[in-house]
């Protein structure tokens, strides 16, 4: 009990140190400039934006500290030395990948590649150059950046359970057919500061451990160096570091609430698995291979799966067969305030009933100040509820799902978004 107190007391003051690393603020504009880049396409469909830039960036920096504590414990337990994880390979590959789809923008793509030719580096060692390029790339603890890319995605899949959920953006969406259904995207941005290993070699006469802590015999269990220099000793030092992580993701048939939990099972399962996996291969070479090559095509298939899965359900956010269904509602506004959400159904306003936006458009522009509503709640009671509306421009704060006449929407094509808009929206939202 001594050991893990002592550990996290050392991994807590390293850890304050993330928040004075201007690398940390860099990534919070990153969050922030990508939150601002959502919003402006929801002002683009919709004509004003659903989410506000700064609360979403502040949430994902509340999330993404929690995320980061969780990330930096596996990484320090496990014993993970960043320095021998072939970091300066990853990233310019990652850049590399980026330009060539925005979506390859993962460690999973580019930790994969980097693993099998480290694995192909080593193998023809006696053929290539004994120093530079090829010697780093074959030096690298294959095993330990697999385990890395696992931990980061485990760590992603609990900020996906815990706020992938919030503050989804509202979209209509083009499907293979030409039928466009409403749904939303769930993107999510988190700053990560963590608290990372590195080796050092220090002679074994040096005082250095009066700094720092003596760990179990098991440990490190991936982050061993492969060559000691005799009259040395290996230490790792705590190192604060700063990432980045993004989730990308859509729901045109559950809440977004249920689909981001289905996304965070799926790739909670994939990392634990790639983890597993990268620690036997640490144990056993053959399974080497074998871990560089799930990393990125495991994480293919959970993407090809979960886009399947969802375009073969049957679509939620459709016209209903009476009154007129809400795909969300605007935050402030007067349906949010009578307690509207998303599902809810408007069946009449002041006894008229509703058919269309037509008739939504006609209710609200009245010279009436009260309204009372019928409402099929998305749990199936129908309800009565009241709504005020004493400010211009009158607006009932609802986005509806698409109808016949929307011709503004986002396509879904080979597996991914382009967010391009198509056509012009018909009406405006109430």
């Amino acid at each position: 009990m001594d050991f893990i107190l002592n550990l996290f007391n050392l991994m807590g003051q390293t850890y304050l140190f993330s928040f004075v690393n201007i690398l940390f603020w860099l990534v919070m504009l990153l969050v922030g400039f990508q939150y601002r880049k959502l919003v402006n396409m929801e002002i683009k469909m919709f004509g004003v934006p659903k989410n506000n830039v700064i609360k979403q960036t502040l949430i994902s920096a509340g999330f993404g500290v929690v995320g980061g504590l969780a990330a930096s414990v596996m990484l320090v337990l496990i014993g993970i030395s960043l320095d021998q994880v072939g970091i300066l390979y990853l990233w310019p590959l990652a850049i590399i990948l980026m330009l060539v789809n925005p979506r390859y923008m993962c460690f999973a793509y580019a930790g994969g590649v980097i693993g099998v030719a480290s694995i192909l580096a080593e193998l023809f060692s006696p053929y290539l150059p004994p120093a530079g390029f090829f010697e780093g790339l074959a030096n690298i603890n294959v095993p330990g950046l697999m385990a890395l890319i696992g931990i980061l995605h485990l760590t992603e899949s609990i900020l996906i359970a815990l706020s992938g959920h919030i503050g989804p953006s509202p979209l209509f969406l083009k499907r293979g057919k030409g039928e466009i259904v409403g749904g939303f995207s769930l993107q999510k941005f988190w700053p990560l500061p963590i608290v990372g290993l590195i080796t050092m070699m220090i002679p074994e006469a040096a005082e250095f451990m009066q700094y720092g802590m003596e760990m179990p015999e098991w440990w490190p269990i991936l982050g061993a160096p492969a060559q000691v220099a005799e009259g040395n000793r290996a230490y790792y030092m705590l190192f604060p570091i700063v990432a980045g992580l993004g989730y990308g993701d859509f729901t045109i048939s559950s809440e977004p609430r249920k689909k981001s939990l289905r996304s965070a099972r799926n790739l909670g399962w994939y990392s634990i698995v790639l983890v597993v996996l990268a620690i036997m291969a640490h144990y056993k070479f053959e399974l080497v291979l074998a871990a560089a090559l799930f990393a990125p095509l495991g994480h293919e298939y959970l993407i090809m799966i979960g886009n399947k899965e969802e375009l073969s359900r049957e679509p939620f956010y459709v016209t209903p067969e009476r009154g007129i269904k809400i795909l969300d509602v605007l935050p402030g506004y007067p349906a949010y305030q009578a307690g509207l959400s998303s599902g809810d159904i408007i069946l009449s306003i002041n006894e008229n009933p509703m058919e269309g936006r037509l008739d939504l458009n006609k209710s609200v522009q009245s010279e009436e100040k009260d309204f009372s509503l019928r409402v099929i709640k998305k749990e199936g009671k129908e309800v009565s509820c009241r709504v005020t509306m004493d400010f211009h421009p009158r607006k009932l704060g609802v986005i509806l799902v698409p109808d016949s006449h929307s011709s503004t929407y986002v396509e879904f094509k080979h597996g991914s978004f382009f967010e391009s808009l198509k056509g012009k929206l018909f009406g405006e939202k109430r």
